[in-house]
């Protein structure tokens, strides 16, 4: 008789004899070994945890796989607007970073938005493609680094154009022939951090934020401007030599970037580390400043972010109502 007074026949089948004798020999060794039940939850928790991120990144990779056939149409759109948008904030952190006379908030678009369609749409029509093509899983570390780094360089010419149209107030050498080209190998460097931030950054906070956030909207945000912040951050000091090399292709890059420094230090800093420290430590940590504090970097994140928010916003919500 069970607890409710209802007759229960014993089970004598061999399943029931197995499951019998495990669940003594389960007992007997929570018993011997109290410690193994904490390791046995301890391991489930990051197997559920392991699966669930296997499931999330399933997930995004199907929600890609659906929205391809509408992709690019989806790009053109989104970095059409965008283009306004980082031309007006590009001026501002120009303007920042040199001082002086400001330049036009949109100066000359016809170049500038087909420049900037091309340029976004390179970034995400390569990832889609060496995603179709390659398998991480059975690649080499080398081959897997050299996809993620390839978009950027692939796209550094197209940004330097787009740049180089934006400077002409200060840099009166010719656009096609000379002006291009100043800041090319940091602005390489920039455009590779960039990319990983706009294709695999952002995917990579969307996916974590999935199931903490439940409007797919707000994930896809929310990934945004985590990866721009990242990317802000790191890609600054390239960002900030390729500029002045762009505006002032006169000076070399290690007057650029003591005029950097200069600039970047505040007087308030430089008056504690000249009455703390030799003239050689002083010169260290002012440069030590200026690269972990660098000038203009709040104002170039927050152009970032909101340059990943427009393109990644705009492009997943044209891919779903589509």
């Amino acid at each position: 008789m069970n607890a409710m007074g209802v007759a229960q026949m014993p089970c004598i089948s061999t399943k029931c004899e197995l499951n019998d004798i495990v669940k003594r020999n389960y007992q007997s060794l929570m018993i011997s070994k109290p410690k193994f039940e904490v390791d046995l939850r301890s391991w489930l928790e990051v197997e559920q945890l392991r699966s669930r991120k296997v499931s999330v990144q399933v997930e995004q990779k199907n929600k890609t796989a659906v929205a391809q056939e509408h992709s690019f149409r989806a790009v053109a759109i989104a970095a059409g607007i965008e283009a306004y948008y980082r031309s007006a904030l590009n001026t501002m952190v120009n303007a920042k970073l040199i001082g002086g006379k400001r330049g036009d908030f949109f100066p000359k678009m016809h170049i500038q938005v087909p420049t900037r369609i091309v340029y976004v749409a390179g970034f995400k029509e390569l990832r889609k493609y060496f995603d179709s093509k390659i398998d991480p899983e059975n690649s080499s570390a080398g081959l897997r680094l050299a996809t993620v780094v390839a978009p950027g360089i692939v796209v550094t010419p197209i940004v330097s154009i787009l740049e180089a149209s934006n400077a002409g107030h200060m840099n009166k050498e010719n656009l096609w022939t000379k002006r291009w080209t100043r800041g090319l190998a940091p602005r390489g460097g920039r455009e590779i951090i960039f990319g990983i931030g706009l294709n695999q950054l952002s995917d990579y906070f969307e996916e974590r934020l999935h199931h903490s956030v439940n409007n797919p909207m707000m994930a896809n945000m929310l990934g945004s401007l985590c990866a721009g912040v990242t990317a802000g951050y790191a890609s600054q000091i390239p960002h900030i030599l390729s500029t002045l090399k762009l505006l002032e292709p006169h000076k070399s890059y290690g007057t650029l970037y003591q005029q950097f420094v200069d600039g970047s230090v505040p007087r308030s800093v430089d008056k504690v580390l000249e009455t703390s420290l030799s003239p050689t430590s002083r010169s260290l940590a002012r440069a030590m400043f200026a690269t972990v504090f660098p000038r203009g970097v709040m104002i170039r994140t927050v152009m970032i972010v909101g340059s990943f928010v427009i393109l990644n916003g705009t492009i997943n919500v044209l891919q779903v109502y589509s």
